[in-house]
């Protein structure tokens, strides 16, 4: 865990060299298996050298992540040895000039980039027949529970990497799920900043309205800490008084009936802590929001093509028939929907814009009103949680919980910006209150 390493750095256990190379090592034996890994680091040992040299002379460490080895989805800017792909044969020779902001800070902290992850090429914003993870430059992800199960997308790469543990801590982005579900498909912990919470500047995504950071772990410490580093302590810590529970998201259908199993037990916590909960559906009519949501998607892909890469719309264009049309493949439906679209010249691309922070405001005001402090829900349940916390503007952080000896299932707990850390205390005393339960 990135605690233990930093400690053992301090006192001169082991050096950043040795712990980077070891992870290094294992990617190189074991990533054939899941193809996680498209971009591996030539340069991350030197990098290593370097914070080990200079922790001989000062006795300090460089930051909070002190050669702690990190993955970051290939969409992400870097100026170093990696190509910012986007899983993208069109792209495979990209190398910007500067880092995104969020690699900076990663930096400024003493963190090591030893890769970038996999992904769903452009976001899987390539066909509506792309599978979850497929890209043309990296292939097929698969899951870290097999090939025959989902992998989620598109930071299907990053969930793969902290599961199998590749790294410490992974990066990714989401627009809509592409966090938080690939992280659910691989009992991996994540957690989802609203947008525009953390800079994506220098992320080439698909919408820098929706477009957020998430982070990835194996561990929820580690995600803890990381979230910690990221955001502001809150001045109160008033505690967990009251929850809402996203009833539908728990009507899934499983052999099991782990769902059930785990709403039942999500009550027994609350009762047993006095914590009041009621249950309903947090967004009853959400469709007209996605039309919307669609609108903005389809303006700002082609923007963020365009403003972030070499490309201009026709030679983008070109490059996609030529280089994925037919060969890797069926359509390029998405592709071509955006870049004929024409919302921001009807005036429907901004009145989706003026309508969505109003619709924030109204369910902030609601939360507020009704003093919720967290919803709950099932990741993968059959309503779309991910799109709702989206929309809404919510912190998203998911949990992967244990039952019996079936695959986990992940548990969301969504907040306010201001109530985050409360998604963290849940978290962890649910799953204490679980592991009690069991022994």
């Amino acid at each position: 865990m990135i605690l233990e390493i930093l400690k053992s750095y301090q006192q001169e256990e082991c050096s950043v060299e040795s712990v980077i190379e070891r992870y290094i090592h294992f990617i190189m034996d074991e990533d054939s298996n899941y193809k996680s890994i498209i971009h591996l680091s030539q340069i991350s040992l030197q990098k290593a050298k370097e914070l080990d040299h200079n922790f001989k002379n000062t006795r300090k460490l460089k930051g909070r992540l002190h050669g702690i080895p990190v993955v970051i989805k290939a969409n992400i800017y870097t100026n170093d040895d990696l190509p910012t792909s986007c899983g993208s044969l069109i792209l495979k020779d990209f190398y910007p000039n500067r880092n995104a902001n969020i690699v900076d800070w990663l930096i400024h902290e003493g963190a090591i980039i030893i890769g970038k992850s996999n992904m769903s090429e452009f976001c899987n914003y390539v066909s509506n027949h792309a599978k979850d993870g497929f890209s043309s430059l990296g292939g097929q992800t698969k899951s870290v529970f097999g090939e025959n199960f989902s992998v989620g997308g598109s930071s299907s790469g990053s969930a793969v990497a902290v599961s199998t543990s590749f790294c410490c801590l992974a990066v990714g982005t989401e627009t809509d799920g592409s966090v938080v579900y690939p992280a659910a498909h691989n009992g991996a912990f994540a957690f989802k900043f609203k947008p525009q919470q953390v800079s994506t500047d220098g992320v080439i995504g698909i919408s820098s309205f929706f477009d957020s950071i998430g982070l990835m772990t194996h561990h929820l410490s580690d995600l803890e800490y990381v979230f910690s580093l990221l955001v502001d302590k809150p001045k109160m810590n008033s505690g967990i008084k009251k929850v809402f529970i996203q009833d539908k998201s728990f009507q899934l259908k499983d052999s099991e009936n782990s769902s059930q199993k785990i709403l039942l037990k999500t009550k027994e916590y609350l009762l047993q802590k006095e914590i009041e909960y009621v249950s309903g559906e947090f967004i009853e009519d959400i469709n007209p929001y996605f039309d919307m949501m669609d609108i903005i998607c389809q303006t700002e892909f082609k923007k963020a093509i365009t403003e972030n890469t070499d490309f201009s719309e026709e030679e983008f264009i070109r490059s996609c028939r030529r280089e994925l049309l037919g060969s890797h493949y069926h359509d390029i439906h998405e592709i071509e929907r955006s870049f004929s679209s024409n919302f921001q010249e009807s005036g429907h691309y901004q009145k989706a814009i003026n309508t969505i922070p109003a619709l924030r405001e109204s369910k902030a005001k609601q939360l507020k009103t009704n003093g919720i402090d967290l919803i709950i829900s099932l990741t993968l349940g059959p309503d779309d949680i991910a799109s709702t916390a989206n929309l809404v503007g919510l912190n998203h952080l998911v949990i992967p919980i244990q039952l019996d000896e079936t695959l986990p299932i992940s548990l969301s707990i969504m907040a306010d910006e201001d109530k985050a850390h409360l998604s963290f205390i849940f978290a962890e005393e649910f799953l204490e209150f679980l592991k009690s339960e069991q022994t």
